[in-house]
């Protein structure tokens, strides 16, 4: 076992990807021995060889053992942040949650398959679970901020917590939904949902 050595004579560009083909490796394996014998009884020392690096490389891409099964649960979230913040002009906060949507279900495998796999482990392990619903939350309040924008009212108020909070049911389907199946059918029920979610903002305007 060993780790990769990088040499200060490489380019950054260069020293970068080795660094994410690494962590990436990191968090796959890690992934795969959740999901085969465990989220507590899997090890770091056990992920380090699995992944041919040092279990102290492993703390070091990823401090706690919970951050290696929400690997890019940081990544997605400052993505869809973005979406929602940077709207252009005439976009609402549900168009702009559709078109995050999309591009999700239209990811398709290799992707689809890993999601199966982290919500296996997450649903497997009660801490997990925890974890998530943290996750959801700031999901949420990122939300109810884009909404209010769209009603001209502060994020705290009432109307934009609550459109934001039955929203969330959007992300529910789209965690239900059969990766296999058609990504044009997976987004026509979005869209339903959608369009319901829609309404119910518009008669708060």
């Amino acid at each position: 076992m060993h780790d990769m050595q990088i040499s200060e004579e490489e380019p950054l560009g260069l020293r970068e990807r080795k660094r994410q083909r690494t962590r990436e490796t990191i968090a796959r394996v890690a992934l795969e021995l959740f999901d085969r014998q465990g989220f507590q009884e899997t090890t770091i020392a056990q992920i380090a060889e699995a992944a041919d690096v040092s279990p102290r490389t492993v703390s070091g891409y990823f401090p706690r053992k919970e951050d290696l099964a929400f690997s890019d649960v940081e990544e997605n979230f400052a993505a869809f942040d973005a979406r929602l913040r940077d709207r252009p002009p005439g976009e609402t906060a549900i168009d702009a949650l559709r078109a995050f949507i999309r591009s999700v279900i239209e990811e398709g495998e290799p992707r689809a398959s890993e999601r199966r796999t982290r919500q296996r482990v997450i649903h497997a392990d009660e801490g997990l679970r925890a974890h998530e619903h943290h996750s959801w939350a700031r999901v949420q309040e990122c939300l109810a901020a884009a909404i209010a924008r769209d009603l001209g009212v502060a994020a705290d108020d009432l109307e934009p917590r609550m459109a934001a909070a039955a929203t969330l049911t959007v992300f529910e389907l789209l965690g239900k939904h059969d990766d296999d199946a058609d990504p044009a059918e997976a987004l026509a029920a979005v869209d339903r949902a959608l369009q319901f979610i829609s309404g119910g903002i518009s008669a708060l305007r």
